[in-house]
Order: structure tokens, then sequence, then C-alpha cells
């Protein structure tokens, strides 16, 4: 039943989590049916379903709650971990290689750890540039290492 569910929510459980709160809202039926409210069967299926998607919703809100976060770190400028770029002549070999696109996906998404959905808003365009801009950056730094 909480597969069937599981399923029919198009959920991808990895963890497992949904399964176990579709485990939780089965045993919360069982503790709280009421025979003169219907079957047994119908009960658990409402519960089942309805706590999944009270799963869902909670789950999709912090999501949202932790990006706001991270957003707002970003425009403060308090997202940064290390205060300088420790090997300066390296990243100038990098730098040169690279388009300036290519060099905004290194700095963003290796040197200071943002997704590419943070690089896209940053820099006003969308997550497939910025993924354009990894693949052919990741092409070149491949041919750098080799000549380094």
């Amino acid at each position: 039943m909480i597969h069937y569910h599981i399923h029919k929510l198009n959920i991808r459980d990895r963890n497992g989590d949904f399964y176990a709160e579709g485990l939780f809202a089965l045993w919360n039926a069982y503790r709280t049916y009421d025979p003169e409210a219907g079957t047994l069967h119908s009960y658990m299926h409402w519960k089942v379903r309805n706590a999944l998607i009270d799963k869902i919703r909670k789950d999709s809100r912090t999501y949202e709650q932790e990006e706001g976060i991270a957003e707002q770190m970003v425009q403060e400028g308090r997202d940064q971990w290390e205060d300088k770029i420790t090997d300066e002549l390296l990243w100038n070999q990098v730098k040169e290689a690279l388009t300036p696109n290519q060099w905004k996906w290194v700095y963003h998404y290796i040197i200071r750890d943002r997704s590419i959905s943070q690089i896209a808003r940053l820099e006003g365009v969308s997550q497939d540039a910025v993924k354009n801009w990894g693949r052919h950056a990741r092409k070149k730094l491949k041919e750098l290492g080799k000549t380094i």
C-alpha cells in the first residue's frame, strides 16, 4: 500500500523517509480507526496518502527556507569559507586558459562552492547556460592538466 502511493505520487524515496512516514501513518490509522466511519482499508489508504503529501509539503517548505537563507548569505557575502585563493599562480594559469564564462563557472562552482541554480541567478542566465560553461571548462581543464 505504501509503495503504491509512493509510486502514484511520483516520489523518489532514496533514503526511505517516505516509506517510514507511510509506516507511521499505517500505525496511526490502526490506532485511530473508527469502524462506524467506514472500512479500515479505505481509511488506511487515505491516511497513508495524506501523510505522504504532508511530508512532500514539509520538505518543500524546508528546501525553500534553506534556499532563501543560502541566497541571503550569498548576497551578504557570508558564504565564503576562505578569505583568499591560496595558489594565485595556478588559478591565474587556469583563468588564462578559459573564456570569461568558463572562468565564472570555475570561480563560483569550484572555488566558492555554489550550486548551478545559484550561479545562474547571480549571473542572470539560465541553468543550462551555466551547465554548458562547466562542460567546456572541464574539457579545457583536463587538457590543461596534461600540460602542467
